[in-house]
Parts: C-alpha cells; sequence; structure tokens
C-alpha cells in the first residue's frame, strides 16, 4: 500500500496593471523610482502613483508613455501577447491525454513563456507552469530545481504584496517533488515558513503534514509517520474538501495497514469510499487498498463484492484492474485471473512480475511444484535478474 501524494496547480494569474509596472520598475532599479520614473516620461508623480495603486485609470495614451518608458511593448507589459500560448500550455497540463507530442509542445511552451517574462510574479508563475511540465514528464529532479527557483520569486511576491498564492502553490510542489526524491535537507525552513504564513488555514496546513509524515516515513519513523497522518486528517476534515479528505483517509489506511491493524485499515477505506465517489481516479486506489485489507481479514466474500461492484471502474485503469485480477485469483481461487495480467502486454512488466508471484505462492500452496517452478521462470524473466543471490545482503 502506498501513499497518496498530493499535487497544485494554476495558470499565469493576470497581474493588476499598476503592480505589474511597479514590478517591472523594481526589476530595473534605483534608478526607476516612482519619482525619476515620473520625471522620465513627463508625468505628475502623484498621478503616476495613483496608477500604481490602482485608484486612478490609465488612459491609452498613457499606457503607451509607460511602455516606452520601460521598454516593453504595452502588450507585454498587459500580458496579452503570452495568453493564447498560456492557454494551450494549460489545456495539455489539465487533460486528460497527454501524448509525448504534446508534452513536447508543452516544455517549448513552458520555456517560451519564461524566456519573456518580466518581474516577479511573472516569472514565478511562469517557472511554476514550467515546473509542472517537467513533473508530468517525470522529469522530477528539474522540476524541483525549477520550483526552487519559483519559491525564492514567491517568497519576495509575499513579502512585497501580502500575496500568497504563488507562495502556495510553489510550497506544495517542492513538498511533493522532496517527498518523491526522498531528500528533504531543504524542506525544514519551508515548512516553517508554511506554517507560519497560512497558520489559519487548514488545508495548506494539511499538505504540510502530509510532507512531514513522508519525511519520518522515508526514515522509517512509522509511529510518528501515522500520528502525522491522522493530524493531516483532522486538517483536511475542516476544509469539507472531499478530494483532500480521502487523500488523508487512504493515508491514515496505509499506516494502520503497515501496523498490521487491518479492520481499521478497512474501516477507514470504506469511509475513503463512500467520500470519493465523483473523483474516480482516487476511488479505484482506496477500492484496491480495501480489497487487500478485506484479504488480510480472510473476508473474501465481502471482497468479491468489492470487485464485482467496481469491475467496470477498474478497466478504465489498466494497473488497478491488475491489481484487482491478481486479488480475484486469491478471492475465487482461480489462477487464470492473475494468468490473464501475466499474458496482456498493455501492463506494466513490474505488474506482470508480481502476478508470476502470486502464481508461484497459489502452487506452492496448492502443492504443485511443477507449476510453481514454471512461474518462478516466467518471474525470473520478467525481472530480469540472473543472481538473486548476490544481492542478498550478507553476502
Amino acid at each position: 500500500m502506498s501513499t497518496v501524494e498530493y499535487t497544485a496547480s494554476s495558470t499565469l494569474a493576470k497581474i493588476k496593471l499598476g503592480r505589474r509596472i511597479s514590478e517591472l520598475m523594481t526589476e530595473k532599479g534605483d534608478a526607476y523610482s516612482i519619482r525619476a520614473f515620473a520625471e522620465k516620461i513627463g508625468m505628475n508623480r502623484e498621478t503616476f502613483r495613483q496608477m500604481l495603486l490602482g485608484t486612478r485609470r490609465i488612459a491609452p495614451s498613457e499606457l503607451e508613455l509607460i511602455s516606452k518608458g520601460l521598454n516593453v511593448s504595452p502588450e507585454r507589459l498587459k500580458q496579452e501577447d503570452t495568453f493564447q500560448k498560456e492557454q494551450e500550455l494549460v489545456k495539455v497540463l489539465t487533460g486528460k491525454k497527454r501524448t509525448k507530442v504534446m508534452l513536447i509542445r508543452a516544455n517549448a511552451l513552458a520555456m517560451e513563456l519564461v524566456e519573456v517574462a518580466k518581474g516577479m510574479t511573472e516569472r514565478g508563475n511562469s517557472l511554476n507552469l514550467l515546473g509542472r511540465v517537467l513533473f508530468v514528464q517525470e522529469r522530477f529532479e528539474e522540476a524541483h530545481q525549477t520550483w526552487l527557483t519559483a519559491y525564492e520569486y514567491a517568497k519576495s511576491v509575499e513579502t512585497e504584496f501580502d500575496d500568497k498564492q504563488l507562495l502556495y502553490l510553489v510550497t506544495s510542489n517542492l513538498m511533493l517533488t522532496s517527498s518523491i526524491r526522498k531528500e528533504y535537507s531543504q524542506i525544514e525552513e519551508m515548512l516553517k515558513l508554511v506554517e507560519e504564513v497560512f497558520s489559519d488555514d487548514p488545508n495548506k496546513l494539511g499538505r504540510a503534514y502530509y510532507t512531514r509524515m513522508k519525511m519520518y516515513e522515508d526514515r522509517g519513523e512509522l509511529v510518528q509517520a501515522k500520528k502525522l497522518a491522522y493530524r493531516s486528517l483532522e486538517l483536511f476534515e475542516q476544509t469539507n474538501d472531499k478530494k483532500q479528505i480521502g487523500h488523508a483517509l487512504i493515508n491514515v489506511a496505509h499506516y494502520e495497514y503497515i501496523a498490521g491493524d487491518y479492520k481499521t485499515s478497512a474501516r477507514l477505506l470504506v469511509s475513503a469510499i463512500n467520500t470519493v465517489q465523483e473523483f474516480e481516479g482516487i476511488l479505484i486506489l482506496a477500492v484496491k487498498e480495501y480489497v487487500k485489507s478485506l484479504l488480510q481479514l480472510r473476508d473474501y466474500d465481502m471482497a468479491m463484492q468489492v470487485l464485482n461492484e467496481y469491475e467496470s471502474l477498474a478497466q478504465e485503469y489498466p494497473e488497478y484492474w491488475g491489481r484487482l485480477q491478481v486479488m480475484q485469483t486469491v478471492v475465487r481461487d482461480d489462477p487464470s485471473y492473475a494468468e490473464s495480467v501475466i499474458n496482456n502486454p498493455n501492463i506494466s512488466q513490474t505488474l506482470r512480475y508480481l502476478a508470476c508471484k502470486s502464481l508461484m505462492e497459489y502452487y506452492f500452496l496448492k502443492d504443485d511444484g511443477e507449476s510453481a517452478i514454471r512461474y518462478y521462470e516466467k518471474s525470473r524473466m520478467l525481472s530480469g535478474t540472473k543472481s538473486e543471490f548476490l544481492n542478498e545482503e550478507g553476502f
């Protein structure tokens, strides 16, 4: 059983024009103070200050003056020149189907947005999007480093404008890549910042506790990890966000399963299934974990009932379908289900290997050594292992 990870996403937010001008001035240095820049473009300082604060409308002729003074086009200043590219990129990232060609295009679009970005907010947002593309491509180290750069902009945006949205998105994504990479050297300072800035936000605190949970799990400190998982659940329950609550229920069930408390694990997973009915990608995971707990409890009747109920849903998720087929072999005492996984080229090699292992055990318990050896040989072929003893600890 594996824990569920959270992701955060956003489009490139349109920055208010006054703030956008301020950011570009700041980026150009001290020579672009309000006084100096107003004089440069021949505008009254107080009038210009009101424009930056958003209390006075900027006329097209004034926008032209400001753009020229900043050496950018009005379209670049208003972010109009990147709108179509952003929409195309977001469509790929939020779509259910992403081909290799689509991801290559998404990467090119994200790089273009990063290259033309100006000002701390746009730079941070564009880097966050690039990180999302790299993450989807499973280039986790590059995604992490990209988000670390975005994190510096996000901190500046929060300090300068009291705008926490970018900080939330980037820290959420960094917490995710830290747990995937199992490398937490830079995470403590970030978690403390999240807990300070978002102290009254249970959703964001829940994500922070999730990251601490993963950190302790990777250290082998499962008792503490379980405590943090329950705390994360408590926080998400305050949000009434069914998706996040479902994630958190699966996580606490994971630790109860590891601890051998299969009854509690099953009870929590029933709650998760009821909670995430409208989120099929999470639902099928909860179903798979529930059946595992039921098998540990030897409750084969209930396991068969659940397998039948979600059979059509499982077929939409090949890897989960494969796992449930292997469990069908146990429930129905019929090896053909696991065999169908082994013979399915659309199933990952890892899962086909595990199906072989399950049939090795199945036939061993049936005292059919010849069949057990046959599946042992198949498992060796799928694993690519030539000398298992060489990798044994102590050899």
